[in-house]
């Protein structure tokens, strides 16, 4: 069941969110201060968030800030009674979804919850041959078996899956997983691969893990 956090102070609106996102068929966490909210959020995401911008501890738009410092791809809709075209302008420009305004009708409210969560969801799912990885649940599968990556393996799995077809460099992986660039000593890669490799084979997986020599990596 998809997780909605919302950010909301008026007990009233609250509630009127929390049944929305019920009925929706989803479940819902409500934060009344942003602090709270910070909190949660490091600990556990959710698959979308819905962000008041006048709060008693910090703004909206300064959650929205660090959302996205940690989360580029996380659906976020601002829910607020500021109604100025400039302070939507600025909370799209800080990286939000969509911008409603207060006061909402609730069928509004959950088609475009339900719009966002599903454009999400398809933009998380890579798949290829009987292999798919779906990102939005961190988690990796064959014939719909779920098969357990480590955490490089999952992010190595990603950035070759969601490039399939395309040779992958060892420079590009070792940037996108290890946040490095130096590539002296690619023993580690070579180990991660050979892992994955394993695993693909023991579940009878259909895509392969192709080395490009003296290049990187593709799977097919």
């Amino acid at each position: 069941m998809p997780l909605v956090y919302y950010v909301e102070d008026d007990q009233a609106i609250g509630y009127i969110i929390e049944k929305t996102i019920l009925n929706a068929g989803l479940k819902g966490i409500g934060f009344k201060q942003g602090e709270a909210f910070l909190d949660a959020f490091a600990k556990n995401r959710p698959d979308m968030v819905l962000l008041d911008i006048m709060l008693p501890d910090i703004s909206g738009l300064e959650l929205l800030r660090t959302i996205r410092k940690l989360d580029s791809e996380i659906p976020v809709m601002m829910v607020s009674a500021l109604q100025n075209e400039m302070d939507k302008v600025t909370a799209l420009d800080l990286g939000a979804d969509d911008y409603m305004t207060k006061p909402f009708g609730v069928l509004e409210l959950t088609s475009r919850i339900q719009s966002k969560l599903r454009k999400h969801k398809d933009r998380d799912l890579f798949s290829l041959k009987n292999v798919i990885l779906d990102d939005s649940r961190h988690k990796f599968f064959v014939d719909e078996n779920d098969v357990y990556l480590t955490n490089k393996e999952y992010e190595i799995m990603k950035l070759l899956i969601s490039q399939k077809g395309l040779v992958v460099r060892k420079e590009d992986i070792f940037m996108n997983v290890w946040e490095t660039d130096y590539i002296g000593e690619t023993r580690t890669l070579d180990m991660h691969i050979k892992a994955l490799r394993d695993k693909l084979l023991e579940h009878n997986s259909e895509m392969v893990i192709r080395t490009i020599r003296g290049v990187g990596y593709m799977v097919e």
